[in-house]
């Protein structure tokens, strides 16, 4: 493995000189021509990069965010016995990414299916770019040691498609109840961890945007429909979607949001949800002393933090977002600022975090071109209120100790 990993940061400094000639001419394209360049890692390693301004900073995460994960298909092979279940197979792949590529299939029970199949020898290529990058991070800054490390989690993730199935099925699970979202349907029999077969979505891509504006459907419904969903996946059960990009949302043809690429996802404690849904609140009140302290109380900023000057540079932040008509306030502006308030405090932003602000910018987005005149915290405000209102008033901290209570009598009972 180690003259494996010689040889690849031979290959990869080789393609980094090729790319600073390119720099010099179109910073962008340079940096597109090294991911793509690099291989299937680095151009994932670039996606997930996108939502890490805290390793790359903000105007390269910025560039990064308008990457797109593609890559040439690969000529697929299955098992005689797997395609024995499909009445039809199409060899040509609808969709190519880094680490898979989609095919569409009807089974033949009648259903038609999406399946997705990893790359050959991804495993082996990811292996070898982490540990060609965890040698460089012996002589080069930590960041190096920082962006293998979340390679490695990317590739103990999204190389398992039963994790990525596991995660559909509590989305579809979570989000039973929810008007006009729609979970495709796993269809686990036929998946393993490098095939994922899973109900095919036919609908039209939020990413072809003026098929979505020609549609007969009500977009301010569709709008509120994507927005409602989102903070019923935030708030209620702490566990999102992580990549809710116009490319893996379609309008399906009863009005209803289908999503896809369940790879990467959200998860946030009780704790810390409802932490940012007081933040949200305090804002909104200009309690700006309690916003100030929760950010102390969460770990969102050191213990020892000056909670008057805090409070300052919170309310910095809210005369200028949350000063504003309710109309025009923008929620995905406001965890942005914060983020980058807490930067100043030398603290380490929370990746679940990081990963809450990207989502929210995206669904904001996307919400704003079906409807310009959707404004996200109208319709999250007494969403969030009447939530928090539950989780953080006293019935509900009484509720809680009485489970803290169960659990600490149930751990004390095991180990008796």
């Amino acid at each position: 493995m180690l003259v494996v990993a010689i040889a690849n940061i031979f290959r990869l400094a080789f393609l980094f000189l090729i790319s600073a000639l390119i720099y010099f001419f179109d910073k962008n394209r340079a940096i597109y021509f090294f991911l793509n360049a690099a291989g299937p890692s680095f151009i994932k390693l670039g996606q997930v990069l996108s939502i890490r301004p805290d390793l790359v900073g903000e105007k390269l995460a910025t560039t990064l965010s308008s990457f797109q994960d593609s890559l040439a298909p690969f000529s697929a092979k299955f098992d005689e016995d797997f395609l024995k279940n499909f009445f039809e197979f199409n060899p040509k792949p609808v969709a190519s990414a880094s680490i898979a590529q989609v095919h569409k299939a009807k089974l033949k029970t009648g259903e038609d299916v999406a399946v997705k199949i990893l790359r050959p020898r991804i495993a082996q290529i990811m292996a070898r770019d982490i540990s060609t990058l965890r040698i460089i991070a012996k002589f080069l800054p930590r960041i190096f040691s920082d962006i293998a490390d979340l390679l490695a989690q990317v590739s103990k993730s999204e190389l398992d498609l039963l994790l990525e199935a596991a995660n559909a099925s509590k989305l579809r699970e979570d989000l039973k109840g929810v008007k006009g979202f729609y979970v495709p349907t796993i269809f686990w029999k036929f998946s393993s961890e490098k095939i994922l077969v899973l109900e095919w979505l036919d609908g039209i891509p939020f990413s072809n945007s003026q098929a979505i504006k020609n549609s007969s459907h009500d977009k301010k419904q569709i709008a509120q429909n994507l927005v409602v969903s989102y903070f019923n996946q935030v708030y209620v059960h702490g566990f999102f979607h992580g990549d809710m990009h116009p490319g893996n949302l379609f309008l399906l043809k009863n009005g209803d949001i289908g999503v896809v690429d369940f790879g990467i996802m959200g998860k946030l404690d009780k704790k810390t949800r409802l932490a940012v849904a007081e933040i949200l609140i305090g804002f909104l009140h200009k309690d700006y002393q309690r916003v100030a302290q929760l950010h102390v109380d969460v770990g969102l900023v050191p213990k020892d933090t000056d909670i008057d000057g805090l409070a300052l540079s919170c309310r910095k932040i809210g005369e200028t977002v949350v000063g504003l008509n309710v109309s025009d306030i923008s929620i995905a502006k406001l965890l942005t600022s914060l983020i980058t308030m807490t930067r100043d405090y030398k603290m380490e932003t929370r990746p679940d975090l990081l990963l809450l602000q990207k989502t929210v910018l995206v669904v904001e987005g996307v919400g704003v071109t079906l409807d310009p005149d959707l404004n996200i915290w109208e319709l999250a405000r007494p969403w969030v209120a009447e939530w928090a209102k539950k989780n953080i008033g006293f019935d509900a901290k009484i509720r809680d100790a009485f489970v803290d209570l169960f659990e600490l009598a149930r751990k004390f009972l095991r180990s008796a």
